[in-house]
């Protein structure tokens, strides 16, 4: 089923929303959404987003705060400046539900998420996003324009950066 992406509804999860029925295929993410954000987001810790349209919850977001290691990136990836890490907003959860991946939604969530982390520079400091990718989305993040940090192999969950001031990213937000 194709979306027009500009009728999209993305709002912050509240006591009131109902994300019993969201499913992804991702245990742990779904037990996340149905079980945990609420309490995450009231501690402070991430803020929620809910991706809809019309009626329908197609997918969601959580964002957070992180930092970036400049020792953990590869040369060519470090900024000339001498910091030891990095400010970055955490894409902590991103999902799409199950009959509606391969749709554009996790496209439009990344596009949501660049965005925030574009406008949130302008008032503090925020030059990455980053995020713990699960194996099978790897390819999709890779896709977007992020990359993973080096020497990773044990890892499950792999850690992935994306420059938000990248030249490529500079030119994809334009267009938007």
């Amino acid at each position: 089923m194709p979306f027009d992406l500009n009728r999209l509804r993305i709002k912050i999860l509240e006591e009131s929303d109902d994300v019993s029925k969201f499913y992804c295929g991702e245990k742990d993410i779904d037990d996340f959404i149905h079980k945990e954000a609420l309490d995450f987001q009231n501690e402070r810790l991430g803020v929620t987003y809910l991706c809809h349209y019309e009626n329908e919850l197609l997918g969601f977001v959580t964002l957070s705060m992180a930092d970036l290691r400049k020792e953990k990136m590869e040369t060519e990836d470090r900024l000339p400046i001498g910091r030891e890490t990095y400010p970055a907003l955490q894409i902590s959860q991103l999902a799409v539900q199950k009959e509606f991946q391969g749709e554009k939604i996790g496209t439009y969530l990344c596009d949501f998420c660049l965005d925030r982390a574009i406008r949130f520079s302008e008032r503090v400091g925020c030059r990455f996003l980053v995020l713990n990718a699960i194996q099978t989305a790897i390819s999709f993040y890779e896709g977007y324009g992020f990359k993973l940090l080096p020497k990773q192999e044990k890892r499950r969950e792999p850690i992935m950066f994306l420059n938000i001031f990248s030249e490529k990213q500079i030119q994809n937000y334009t267009k938007s």
